[in-house]
C-alpha cells in the first residue's frame, strides 16, 4: 500500500466522520458533547463506514479512485 493510497483512504474516512459528526451536531441541538457521544456510538460508526464506502465506490466507478 502506497503512502498516497493510505492518505487518500484515511482522508476519505476522516471526512466521512466529520460529515456524520455535523449531522449529529444538528440533531443534538448544537451540543458538541452529545454529537461526539452519538457519532462514536455503533450506529454513528456504521453511518460513517457506509458513507465512506459509498464515496469510495462512487469515486471508483467514475475512474477517479486510487
Amino acid at each position: 500500500m502506497t503512502a498516497y493510497l493510505f492518505g487518500n483512504l484515511l482522508g476519505r474516512f476522516a471526512l466521512s466522520y466529520a460529515l456524520i459528526w455535523l449531522v449529529m451536531l444538528l440533531m443534538s441541538r448544537l451540543s458538541w458533547r452529545n454529537a461526539f457521544r452519538r457519532s462514536n456510538h455503533w450506529s454513528g460508526l456504521v453511518a460513517t463506514t457506509t458513507t465512506f464506502l459509498i464515496g469510495l465506490i462512487a469515486a471508483q466507478s467514475n475512474g477517479a479512485g486510487p
